[in-house]
């Protein structure tokens, strides 16, 4: 089934957008909407250079982002059959604090690449990203059938990297010094995962 042949029904079903709760043991993942969107602590996240400084997001580094260009991203991203868009809240409080995405899907070849922020920094530390990432992946590989996964994070991101290991992404490649950052540059380093590698740290059944 090529993707023109896929209508917006059918995208909306697969992934199940207008339903969507993943219950984690440390997160709680939701649709992105546009109370996220217009949440001043989002735009402020965007333009905070310890959070943005190992996402790939040059040209939020150049100058401080708008919020007219954020939101043109999000409604994007909110409408995209090719891009599930979700917040993250933190379960001990019922907190937004951070965005994760399967982005770029491919319903032909069955694929996604997964990318996370959690922008609240007295939150990073606490296995939370590990988290969101372990239960969204669990999620495209048994409910939207996805067959393979792939993330990719800056060499200076060890924590990042670490994430995906632990979650059973193979390393698959490195384009050396593919990343400036501040004065110098880093290695970009890419993972992938297919659904009998992913190492959950929760096992939880998903309908």
């Amino acid at each position: 089934m090529t993707l023109t042949n896929i209508d917006t029904d059918e995208i909306t079903r697969r992934l199940g957008r207008d339903r969507l709760i993943l219950n984690a043991a440390k997160t709680k993942l939701v649709p992105f909407t546009s109370i996220h969107r217009d949440d001043p602590k989002y735009l402020s996240w965007l333009r905070d250079y310890e959070v943005i400084k190992t996402l790939g997001l040059p040209e939020y580094l150049v100058k401080p982002a708008s919020y007219k260009t954020i939101a043109s991203y999000c409604d994007d991203l909110i409408h995209s059959p090719t891009n599930l868009f979700l917040a993250i809240y933190d379960n001990t409080d019922e907190t937004f604090i951070g965005t994760i995405k399967a982005g770029h899907i491919n319903w032909y070849s069955s694929t996604a690449d997964i990318g996370i922020m959690i922008g609240d920094r007295t939150r990073w530390g606490k296995g939370l990203a590990k988290d969101g990432i372990s239960i969204l992946c669990q999620y495209l590989f048994e409910s939207t059938k996805l067959r393979r996964l792939t993330a990719g994070a800056m060499s200076n991101n060890p924590a990042m990297c670490s994430i995906f290991d632990t979650l059973g992404f193979k390393q698959e490649g490195i384009l050396r010094k593919q990343d400036r950052f501040e004065n110098s540059y880093c290695d970009h380093i890419y993972f992938g995962c297919f659904a009998n590698e992913l190492r959950p740290v929760h096992i939880k059944k998903l309908a």
